[in-house]
């Protein structure tokens, strides 16, 4: 299961990388796979890959609940939204090239939008779906 969550995580953040609207608001070490508690925002984090298999018979088909978080260090949550919308373009239904796997697909589910009370910062939390085959 982690050599598919790995060449998923990968291929999102190459393509995150190479949003250049994106770029312009977090800077090319904007993209990361944990929470950076003194990093400079904003900032895009991988948060979570949650894996199951979908196949019969073990084939390798796996589904995948991707989290993604934007966070933004702005007053108010027009940073954080902006960030999540760039993402959601970039991301959602898109073909990906994926190392020793096939995407069937890569859908957005969803976004939550919240500050964080102990910081201020604001937060777009993104769900996205993705169902990977050997």
């Amino acid at each position: 299961m982690s050599d598919a969550q790995s060449a998923l995580s990968t291929a999102i953040r190459s393509v995150l990388l190479a949003d250049a609207g994106l770029l312009t608001i977090i800077g090319a070490d904007g993209v990361h796979d944990r929470l950076l508690t003194k990093a400079a925002m904003p900032y895009v984090v991988l948060r979570e890959i949650v894996s199951t298999e979908w196949g019969a018979d073990d084939d390798g088909g796996l589904e995948h609940q991707l989290l993604i978080d934007c966070w933004s260090g702005q007053s108010g949550h027009r940073q954080a939204e902006t960030m999540a919308g760039l993402i959601r373009a970039s991301l959602d239904n898109r073909p990906l090239a994926l190392e020793g796997f096939s995407l069937i697909g890569l859908y957005h589910v969803r976004t939550r939008t919240r500050r964080e009370t102990k910081t201020d910062a604001h937060v777009a939390e993104m769900t996205f779906r993705a169902v990977t085959a050997e």
